[in-house]
Formats: structure tokens, sequence, C-alpha cells
């Protein structure tokens, strides 16, 4: 018999090495994101970890350790000049697992650091949230719950495996209902706050300089997919409006949100026609809401700026999904107030002579505002301007002189800022609005695409009657560019990113394929937050407070641990009795216990055959021959088939039909 004290505490050399391997699988996508520095630390500490338990050296002091952990803590606040926030953090936590392993000498250090490998696992949603990274996430997690099997009670890796399996499976059904019912909390969960938003990726900014909006169109990422409830607007109309700028230092276009607050607009929609969209947006680092122009309103808290630019209450620091409606064809501010036309007429005291002329020329003549614009888009079409990606540089306080005068060479930016000052040095209240301009059909699916190569500025100019009218400048030099897309309007669309060409070969439609399924994962999953959950809740007719959802949550957990227990129990039982000379025997025993001869809980079938069989003489054949026939088929080792024999036992068990009436006339006699 074995002792307590000869069970191993701590696990053996391989089951370390399958924590090695464990470690290293999860650590992985890591060294993505992760500075090359930090790798060249965990990697070899890995590595000798591994030589370490496949040779079964012996672990390293605890004075080494204390050392080792001591330079990790050191090299991360060097590195980054803290030790929290997301890079910081996780490379702390990926150097101190990695040292862990040192360390674990017994069982309970086993689970410790396993729990601390699910806390690495998890830290991967810190970086990205993509659909693949899910699927990893998934595969980890299975992983690490074959570690806790392994470590639990050993086993080879397959049933290990296999097991993991059965309870993640097991585990699904509840983290379904905790996913759509558990009351969702506001606010970015993946994010921390010393780093929040740091990888957003949208590219517009508060500020448009020559230059800006072009290195944003060699991005090939999303910036938003939209889904129209109704008709699909014509190209034309595909305009998404984002920050609208005021104020120009004679480079650079910007909100500058520090001079005096504007009148919020107004829009008249009596005869305008409205457009419902649906839109998941990226992450922007700013409170934004980018919608189809000329936005009205959406499905969560925001407000409407001067510009009619819809912003939310926090920074967008994660992908969101919201609906929005547009108005187009109305009429927005009918009336100007005064602080907003001073506002719109503001310009440098000095600078750009050259365009101020030209803007003078035009009121000199009488030209109502009207015919300055008609006036300033003529000149665009008439001059040899071309539209590009690559435009000469101008100086830097004669920007828009270069590129009217002497360039002739832009991209949208420049049309959009040299109009804009056209147009206030000729009088006419004028502001560049910025956002997105097109939308690409999805081939997989029912949703649009809109990239930031799709990044485009315009002008807005006030008219009397009219409200602010939309002007787009870059139209009358590339017409091609509204109708279809910028690759169609530039002799440089190798310089574009790939996805923004408009490609049609298989690769292209590989890639449309993933952001198909993408947009499904990022619709239903990462933008699942409160609103999105109510409505949910409202069709499954759960709405009106969280009662009824926590009283639906809590009953179907309750239900499922119920069919998980009832399933594990009737599992255990079909293999107990599995056997079919098991269930001969039980049923024995079954019938002795009926006229008064149970089993005892711990009494093996020998015994108990012999019990009974001195309490009952007249059935000690028939017993011994039952026994002596279960134990040598149940506990024997020969090699003869054993066929014939067990058919013979069974028959046995079944004939057999002990008496109670028998004992009773012995014991009279």
């Amino acid at each position: 018999m074995s002792r307590a004290s000869d069970i191993p505490d701590g696990p053996d050399d391989s089951q370390r090495l399958r924590l090695v391997v464990c470690l290293s699988l999860i650590a992985i996508p890591h060294a993505l994101h992760l500075p090359l520095w930090v790798l060249g630390l965990a990697v070899p500490i890995i590595i000798w970890q591994f030589i370490s338990a496949s040779r079964g050296w012996p672990l390293p002091g605890r004075l080494v350790r204390f050392t080792l952990a001591a330079a990790a803590f050191t090299a991360v606040f060097v590195g980054f000049g803290r030790v929290n926030g997301q890079e910081a953090g996780v490379s702390l936590l990926v150097l101190l697992l990695a040292l862990k392993l040192c360390e674990i000498r017994s069982h309970r250090d086993a689970m410790v650091f396993l729990s601390l490998t699910c806390f690495l696992l998890v830290t991967q949603f810190l970086f990205s949230q993509s659909l693949a990274m899910a699927v990893y996430l998934v595969v980890g997690t299975w992983v690490i719950v074959a570690a806790f099997v392994d470590i639990g009670s050993g086993g080879p890796p397959r049933a290990t495996l296999a097991e993991s399996a059965r309870l993640l499976a097991q585990a699904l059904p509840i983290a379904a209902l905790l996913f759509v019912l558990f009351p969702r909390i506001p606010g970015p969960i993946w994010g921390l706050p010393s780093d929040a938003g740091a990888r957003a990726t949208s590219g517009l900014s508060e500020n448009m300089s020559p230059g800006s909006i072009t290195n944003l169109a060699l991005s090939g990422g999303v910036a938003l997919r939209a889904r129209f409830d109704d008709d699909i607007p014509p190209p034309a109309e595909r305009y998404w409006r984002g920050p609208v700028l005021w104020d120009f230092d004679g480079r650079t276009w910007s909100i500058n949100q520090a001079n005096e607050r504007l009148p919020d607009a107004n829009l008249d929609a009596a005869n305008g026609r409205r457009w419902r969209v649906d839109i998941t947006l990226e992450p922007t680092r700013h409170d934004w809401l980018i919608a189809l122009d000329v936005p009205v309103g959406a499905d969560r808290p925001t407000t409407r700026s001067a510009g009619a630019t819809l912003t939310a209450r926090d920074d967008i620091d994660q992908r969101i999904r919201y609906r929005a409606t547009s108005i187009s064809g109305g009429m927005l501010d009918g009336e100007l107030a005064y602080t907003t036309r001073r506002r719109a007429l503001l310009l440098p005291v000095d600078g750009n002579d050259r365009a101020r002329a030209l803007a003078r020329r035009w009121r000199a003549q009488g030209l109502d505002p009207a015919q300055v614009v008609d006036a300033a888009l003529t000149r665009f079409r008439q001059q040899p301007f071309h539209y590009t990606l690559t435009p000469p540089a101008t100086r830097r306080d004669s920007s828009i002189d270069d590129f009217l005068f002497e360039s002739l060479a832009g991209f949208c930016e420049h049309y959009a800022g040299a109009f804009t000052f056209l147009m206030r040095a000729a009088g006419v209240p004028a502001r560049v609005v910025t956002g997105y301009q097109g939308a690409e059909k999805a081939t997989v699916g029912d949703y649009w695409v809109v990239r930031n190569s799709d990044a485009h500025a315009w002008a807005e100019v006030w008219l009397k009657g009219r409200g602010w009218v939309r002007i787009d400048p870059t139209a009358a030099v590339a017409p091609g560019r509204i109708e279809s897309g910028v690759a169609a309007s530039i002799a440089d669309r190798d310089a574009l990113p790939y996805m923004a060409r408009g490609g049609g070969d298989a690769w292209y439609r590989v890639q449309m394929l993933w952001d198909g399924i993408n947009a499904g994962w990022n619709r239903w999953f990462l933008a699942y937050g409160p609103g999105l959950q109510q409505r949910v809740l409202d069709m499954l007719g759960l709405g009106g407070g969280w009662g009824k959802a926590l009283l639906a949550l809590t009953v179907g957990v309750v239900g499922l641990l119920t069919l998980v227990s009832v399933g594990i129990a009737w599992r255990l039982r079909k293999v107990a009795d599995a056997d079919p000379v098991v269930r001969a025997w039980r049923q024995v025993c079954v019938r002795l216990a009926t006229i008064g001869y149970p089993r005892g809980p711990s009494e093996g079938p020998r015994a108990y055959g012999e019990r009974v069989a001195a309490l009952r003489p007249d059935l000690a054949g028939a017993i011994d021959d039952l026994t002596s026939r279960y134990v040598r088929l149940r506990y024997g080792h020969s090699t003869v088939d054993q066929r014939g024999l067990r058919l013979e036992f069974m028959a046995r068990a079944r004939a057999f039909r002990p008496r109670r009436h028998a004992r009773r006339r012995h014991a009279t006699e």
C-alpha cells in the first residue's frame, strides 16, 4: 500500500515540459506587437526552461530567481518608463511568467501558473479583437484547460486534450447565455487607461494641412461599415460627414476649440430625403460619429456641433455600432448667426497675396456669392489642374498661392482648402468639411465598406435662401473621384493600398470574403453593447428592465447546469454498467438483498458470497458457483476466449431465484 508521502507533490519533468509548451503557445501572438528587446529577453528564458525540463535539471535557488525577477522588472521600467499600461504590463507579465516556471515545485504552484496564463491569454484582446484572434483564444483556452487536467489527474496528452474539449463543450451554452443576457457595461472593456485608443487607426483629425489626407489615403484599413435600411444613395450623395474645420493659420485648417462657442447647427428637413444607416465605426480616438451627410441624430446620446457633426459623450476608443439618421436636400442654417458668419470669414492678416487679389477682382466685378462660387469652379476646370497623391511641396506662408498659381497639382485637401480661402477672401462665408466620400459594396453580406483611402475634404459655402451648400472643388478637376472612387481618378493608382485599387482578382475576393466574416463578428459580438443588447432583449420579450433578463439568465444557467449534471451521472452509470457480466452480478445481489441479505458498501464479491452461504447453506452451492465464476471473469487474467464462460455465467445468474421461505423452514426444524 502506498503512503501519502509517496504521492508526488508537484509536476514531474514531463509535465513541466508541457507547461513550457503551453506558455509558448499562449505568448506567440504577443510577438507581433511587443518590442524586439522584450522578445530578446523572453525567448532565451523560455528556451532555457524547455531544455531544463527536457534534461531534468534541478530548479534554481531562491537568490537566482529573485535576481532574475528584479532584472525583468527593471528592464520593463527602463524600457517603457512605467510598468503599467498595455505594452509595459503585458511585457512584464510575459517575462515573469517565463521565470515563474523556475519555481514550480508543488501542485499549487502549477495551478497558480496556469491561472496567470489564462490572464495572459485574455490580454491578447488588448491588442486585437479580430475574429482570427478570437479563434486563437478558443484554441488557447482548450490548451490551458488540458494543462489543468494534466496537472490534476495526469494521463496521455490525447486524453487530456479530449477531456478539455468535453469541458469546454459543456461550458459553451452557459457562456452564450452570459454573453446575451448579462448586463453590458458602457465604455471600452479591452483597454487600459494609460494606453486607451493608442492603436486607433481611423486617421481623421482636428487639423488638415497639405499632405494630411493624402497620407490617410495610403492606408487600406476600414474606417466604417454601413448598412442602409432602404435604397442606396447614389455616388454623388455618399458623403460621410466628419469634423468641420473653421480656422486657417496660413497652412493648416483646424477646429480650434479655443475660440468662442458657435450656435448649434439647425437643419430644416421639410424637403429633404431621409436615410437610416446602421454603422459599425472603427476606433478614432475622437468623439465624432461619422454619418451620411447631413446627420440629424443617432440611437445613442449625441450632440450636434455648429458644423452639423454628431459627437458622442466620450472618445471612440473601441469599435462601436449605432444607427444614424441623415437628411439630404434639406436646408442647413437658413439663418446665419453673426458669430458663425464672422468665424466663417476669418483669414490670417497677411499671406497668399495672389489668391486674395483674385478674390478681390471677383468682388470688383460685382459677382454675387453664387457667381463667385461658379467663377472659382470654372478656374479649376479650365486651368491645367490635376489630381494626384504626390503633389509638390508648398511654402508655409504661401501654400494657397503655390497651389493655385504654381504647382496646379494636389489632393482633395489642397482643392478644398484653396477654394475655402478664395471664398472667404471674396466675402462668402465658407468652411472645410472632412470625412469620407464613396463606399464599396461588399461581395459577401448586405453592407458597404468605407476605407481610410476614401478620406476626403470638401467645402461648404453659405448662400442666402439656401443655407450651407456643399461644394466639392475636387469634382471639378476629377469628376471620376466622386462617381468611381479615388482609384479611378489618379494616374498613380499603384501608390494606393491593394484593397483600395478596386481589383477583382481571386486574392481580392478572398480578402472581401474574410472582411464579410469579420463584419459579422464585429456586428454581433464586438459591437454588442448596451444599446444592441437592449434591442435583443426586446425581441426576446425580456425588455422593460433588467429583472426579467437576470431571472431568465438565472433559470437558464441553473437549467443548463442541471442538464450537465444529469448527463455526467448518466455517463457514469453507463460506464459502471457497461459490462453485461457486471449487470448480471448486480442482479444476483439485488435478488439476495430482496430476501434479506444486502451487500455491504465495502464488501467484495468473494466475501459477500461466503457470508450469504454461511447464513443460507441451502443456497451455498449456487452462490459459491456464481461467485467463483464472476471473480474469474472479472478479475482473472486468462487468455482463453471467455465468450462461452461469460454466456454461461449470465445464464446461471438469470436462473438464480432464491426464496425467502427456505430460511424460515430451516429455523423451524
